[in-house]
């Protein structure tokens, strides 16, 4: 690959965080706004050990 092609990738990718992280995501582990945790609004790079999430329902 070229250098050209690589770093046009790499600002493609920091753009793309920056615009989640601008947004209310997470650029580091991908997550939008509204794909965060409902019960305490963290993403996938915190631990919930203190979240009391919903129970989900059952599927039949």
């Amino acid at each position: 690959m070229s250098p050209d092609r690589e770093a046009a990738i790499e600002r493609a990718l920091f753009l793309d965080d920056l615009e989640l992280e601008l947004t209310g995501g997470c650029g580091h582990c991908g997550l939008e706004a509204d794909m965060m945790c409902a019960a305490c609004e963290r993403c996938n790079c915190d631990r919930h050990d203190q979240c009391t999430r919903p129970a989900q329902p059952a599927h039949a």
